[in-house]
């Protein structure tokens, strides 16, 4: 009787074994719900449009705009840097920025008319800008102290000597005596490298 309890409890571990790997078999396997996507970066390409053609007068640098070329490509030069070239349209546009900034009272990069940096050159027909950048200062009385805070500036000095940079344009106002701005003078600097070493 015994022996036959044990094999009765064999047979019947046996059966459920096999009914178990033959469900195993036949069963349809779940399907994952698949991952999702990470999420897309979106990025707006900006495509500026051409400027319409200007006929610009001559630009005609001053004394101090001169001397602020000198200075900045002094310093360039003590610390080994190639100097930077004067840009006509550049030195236009910096001296139209410091006007506004005389004009409307501010001391800041963007214009008056909420204008960035990039935006004012384009206007001034400057194309194929790879890099860009701006220098301002107010209240300085001669290109030597105004020269010497941009290099004592850990914002402004890293523009002086960038070597990346190759053309630079001087903008400078000196204030009006029937003027109420703030500042006695205006200074502006740009800087930038083109696409394309050769201007069109």
């Amino acid at each position: 009787m015994r022996k036959i309890f044990v094999l009765f409890v064999i047979l019947a571990a046996a059966f459920f074994a096999v009914s178990v790997f033959v469900s195993c078999r036949t069963a349809p396997l779940t399907e994952l719900p698949p991952a999702e996507d990470p999420p897309q970066e979106h990025y707006e390409v900006y495509i500026p449009e051409p400027p319409p053609p200007k006929d610009f007068p001559p630009f005609e640098p001053n004394e101090f705009e001169r001397r602020v070329l000198e200075l900045t490509n002094l310093e360039r030069r003590i610390h080994r840097l190639p100097a930077l070239i004067w840009h006509e349209a550049a030195a236009r546009v910096a001296r139209e920025h410091s006007e506004d900034m005389h004009r409307h009272n501010f001391m800041r990069h963007r214009g008056s008319d909420g204008s960035d940096i990039r935006e004012r050159l384009e206007r001034g027909c400057i194309k194929n800008m790879r890099i860009w950048s701006s220098n301002i200062g107010g209240g300085y009385l001669t290109p030597e102290t105004v020269v010497q805070a941009w290099m004592d500036s850990p914002i402004y000095r890293p523009n002086i000597l960038n070597r990346e940079f190759t053309y630079i344009g001087v903008g400078y106002l000196e204030r009006p005596e029937d003027s109420n701005a703030r500042f006695a003078t205006y200074w502006t600097l740009k800087f930038l490298a083109l696409l394309e070493e050769e201007m069109d």
